[in-house]
């Protein structure tokens, strides 16, 4: 081809044809610039193709951790839930605002109340990829990208009370420790196989020494107050894990339409 053209000029040259010769060479020149547009245009369309391919990767793997850890969550709040409601009625109890309930109610409210911890551990492998390697920008969404800064600040911010939380619930086994063995649940003594315990006495006994441990309900309050507040902050973060999911459906509706 390139033959082709310098033999034109060589021929307009010999004819002394110097004005068609200039035009040539301009009308020459505008092909090249042409070309060279065309071909950045192009590789341009290439390089957007490969960043959307590589979004759509990213978006997909953001999708199944957030997906996880919505499933998480959601049992995790549910256990509070209960473990709050326990907590609140054996103090209830406590303070003469709720009658006394049977014997297996108490141990209930003890053992999946007072003695509960609960907090889901979220997947964040996908993300902390995203950062570490330095392609956060490959997301175009400016709106995703503000509310995954947020929801992972929130998360890599921790959990302030776990230390305080985990302190409390060791004073609480440590106060009901001589009663432990009678007010255990039938469903926990059977996991480690233990018969039952059938001595309405001895459960009587204890119920009445757990009411009288004044440091017991006290440290069970602070307690509560914590697993109220982490229970919110979770529920915060659930509701920003739906918000981020619908996003990034969204985003990946066209390419699944495609």
């Amino acid at each position: 081809m390139l033959k082709f053209f310098r033999r034109i000029r060589q021929n307009l040259l010999i004819q002394n044809k110097t004005s068609k010769y200039f035009k040539y060479a301009i009308g020459e020149i505008v092909l090249v610039v042409i070309g060279i547009l065309i071909a950045l245009q192009i590789n341009n369309w290439n390089e957007e193709r490969k960043r959307a391919n590589q979004e759509n990767v990213i978006l997909q793997s953001l999708k199944s951790d957030f997906k996880e850890s919505e499933k998480r969550l959601q049992h995790t709040l549910m256990m509070q839930k209960n473990a709050l409601s326990r907590s609140i009625s054996l103090i209830s109890i406590y303070e003469d605002k709720i009658p006394m309930p049977i014997n297996d109610s108490i141990k209930m409210f003890v053992e999946y109340g007072a003695f509960s911890w609960y907090r889901a551990e979220l997947v964040t492998g996908a993300y902390d990829a995203l950062i570490n390697t330095g392609d956060s920008d490959l997301i175009k969404n400016g709106e995703l990208n503000r509310l995954l800064a947020e929801y992972f600040s929130i998360l890599n911010a921790g959990f302030e009370d776990q230390e305080t939380s985990m302190f409390l619930l060791h004073r609480l086994q440590i106060i009901a420790e001589p009663i432990l063995l009678t007010l255990s649940v039938p469903q926990l003594r059977n996991r480690i196989g233990l018969q039952q315990n059938s001595d309405a006495d001895k459960e009587a006994e204890a119920i009445k020494f757990l009411f009288k441990q004044k440091a017991f309900f006290g440290h069970l309050y602070n307690k509560t107050q914590l697993e109220d507040l982490r229970h919110s902050i979770q529920k915060d973060l659930m509701n920003r894990i739906t918000e981020i999911l619908a996003i990034i459906d969204e985003e990946l509706k066209p390419i699944e339409n495609d």
